[in-house]
């Protein structure tokens, strides 16, 4: 009878035990991931945007760098879509909206990937190339994909509007999180106010917030002190307790400032749904009047397939001489 009292304890145990396995693998699995910045996508074809991918080339923001991509894209949901896919999104929309002609002897869409490393990049724009290509070819139109690549992570993260103060002496990981932050701040406003928002948040840090540059000199000098070994225990002990002290003073004002911010998010948020809907006007006219010229194309590709894919092809070499 123990022996068997025994035999089940042990079942029991090895239950539970596997239990507790499959309970953590469940929460890990369903746990959301952590997203880091680690390239910008921009796309050119007038209609002009830079998306912003995660580690995993994912959609994490996007930003509209002219009126036209505002007027195309505002309503179009990108995030967590792949690059590739962001990408034939974005050409499939400019040309149901009439800024890539159907008719056209020849588009050139312009891709720009800014990154750390270039050599990891390679495969995915061999990947953008031919999803954006497999629209033009299904939908016989004379039109191909460049992509450029760079490390020059500044001058793209500049084009939202960051200055040359503020991505000086950065690293590319610090660069794409400051671009992702700026992003967050104006999603939703519409990009005529742009400027106005990032001067209110300049102005803010040079008048009423101007110690916060101050602490965060303070808190950088305190953690390199800290850092140092050849520092007695009581003395880091020491150092420690400023740093707690300066850190609950900087998260104090920081609370404020960023109270400051969002006040005129909202303010201009309120301001940019009248823009916003005048463009969704605008994009419904340019889908109504490219209707009927996309049915006629549609019509010609396939009375006249095989010389449209010759021109196609023609002009696609021409892209890569």
């Amino acid at each position: 009878m123990q022996k068997v009292n025994q035999n089940i304890g042990k079942y029991v145990a090895l239950v539970t035990a596997l239990l507790v396995v499959i309970v953590a693998a469940v929460f890990i699995i369903l746990m959301p991931k952590r997203q880091n910045p680690s390239a910008i996508m921009e796309m050119n074809v007038n209609p002009n945007v830079q998306f912003l991918l995660d580690q995993n080339n994912k959609v994490m923001q996007v930003n509209y760098l002219n009126d036209d991509a505002q007027t195309l894209l505002k309503n179009t949901s990108f995030k967590g879509k792949t690059a590739q896919q962001a990408a034939q999104l974005f050409v499939k929309l400019s040309t149901e909206a009439g800024y890539i002609e159907v008719s056209t002897s020849g588009t050139r869409v312009e891709v720009y990937l800014s990154c750390d490393n270039v050599q990891t990049y390679q495969n995915l724009k061999e990947n953008i190339v031919n999803k954006i290509n497999k629209y033009f070819d299904n939908n016989g139109i004379i039109a191909g994909a460049v992509v450029e690549i760079s490390n020059d992570i500044k001058t793209a993260s500049q084009k939202i509007g960051l200055t040359t103060q503020e991505t000086l002496n950065k690293t590319s990981q610090e660069l794409l999180t400051l671009y992702n932050q700026t992003s967050q701040k104006l999603k939703n406003v519409a990009l005529c106010y742009h400027s106005e928002l990032l001067q209110y948040i300049e102005d803010l840090k040079n008048t009423t917030f101007k110690s916060l540059t101050e602490l965060e000199e303070n808190i950088g000098n305190l953690n390199e002190q800290i850092k140092n070994s050849n520092l007695n225990e009581s003395l880091k002990q020491e150092l420690q307790k400023q740093l707690d002290a300066i850190k609950t003073e900087y998260d104090k004002i920081v609370e404020e400032f960023n109270k400051y911010i969002q006040d005129k998010i909202d303010e201009l948020k309120n301001k940019s749904e009248e823009i916003y809907n005048q463009a969704h006007k605008q994009l419904q006219q340019h889908k109504q009047n490219c209707k009927h010229l996309l049915e006629q194309h549609k019509q010609y590709f396939e009375q006249h397939k095989e010389d449209v894919k010759t021109a196609i092809e023609e002009y696609r070499e021409s892209l890569l001489a």
